[in-house]
C-alpha cells in the first residue's frame, strides 16, 4: 500500500508494455513517478530507459577504468581516484564517438566501438609513445576551437583499425539444464530400509 499525505503532489503509475519480455519473463513494467503533469508518460519511460546508460557507465568506471582502488583507504583519496576515473570516462566517450564517426560510412548502422578495447589500446601504447615522443613535443591543442579539435580527432581516429576496437555482439542466451541439485536435496538423508521398501512397492 502507498500512503500519500494531504497536500503532497500526486503520483502516477505508468504501465509499460514491452515488445519483448525481459530475461525474467516480464512483459509489463510499472513505473511510479511524481514528476509534474507537463512531462508525459512517454518521456518518463524514455528517461527510465536512459537510466540504464548511467548504470552502465558506473560499471565501466569500475571494470574498465578501475575506479575502485582498494589501496586508497582514505575517503578523500578514494574520492580523488573516483573523480579522475570519471574524467577519464568522459575522455574515453569522446574517443569512442570519434572512432565511430570516422568509420561510420564503411560499417552498418549498429556498429560500435568498445570502451574496453579502446582503454586497452591507450594503456598498452601510452608508455611507448612517451618514449618515442616526449610530452614537450606534443602539439598544443588547448587554444583550438571545438570544431578544429573535432576535425583533428577524426583525422587521428581514421588511423585506428576498427576491427581491433569493435564491440563483440552477444548471441541469444541458451538455457542450460542444471547439472547439480540444491544443498537441501544433497544433504537429505534417506534410510536404506526406506529405499528397499520403496523398491518393493514398485514391483508388479
Amino acid at each position: 500500500d502507498i500512503h500519500i499525505d494531504v497536500g503532497q503532489a500526486p503520483w502516477r503509475r505508468i504501465e509499460l508494455r514491452l515488445d519483448r519480455p525481459t530475461e525474467s519473463g516480464e512483459s509489463v513494467l510499472w513505473l511510479w513517478s511524481n514528476l509534474p503533469a507537463t512531462i508525459d508518460a512517454r518521456q518518463i519511460a524514455d528517461l527510465y530507459r536512459r537510466r540504464w546508460r548511467i548504470e552502465g557507465m558506473f560499471q565501466r568506471l569500475e571494470s574498465v577504468l578501475q575506479s575502485e582502488i582498494r589501496s586508497l583507504g582514505h575517503p578523500r583519496a578514494a574520492l580523488l581516484g573516483f573523480a579522475v576515473a570519471v574524467l577519464a570516462c568522459n575522455l574515453l566517450a569522446v574517443l569512442k564517438r570519434s572512432v565511430e564517426q570516422a568509420h561510420r560510412e564503411q560499417f552498418p548502422e549498429g556498429w560500435e566501438a568498445s570502451p574496453c578495447h579502446l582503454a586497452v589500446q591507450v594503456r598498452s601504447r601510452y608508455e611507448g609513445m612517451l618514449v618515442a615522443l616526449p610530452v614537450e613535443h606534443w602539439p598544443a591543442w588547448a587554444d583550438d576551437s571545438a570544431s578544429t579539435l573535432a576535425q583533428r580527432l577524426l583525422e587521428l581516429a581514421r588511423h585506428i583499425k576498427p576491427s581491433q576496437v569493435a564491440t563483440s555482439k552477444r548471441g541469444p542466451k541458451v538455457k542450460k539444464t542444471r547439472e547439480w541439485v540444491d544443498g537441501a536435496t544433497a544433504r537429505a538423508h534417506v534410510s536404506t530400509a526406506r529405499v528397499i521398501e520403496a523398491s518393493k512397492g514398485k514391483r508388479p
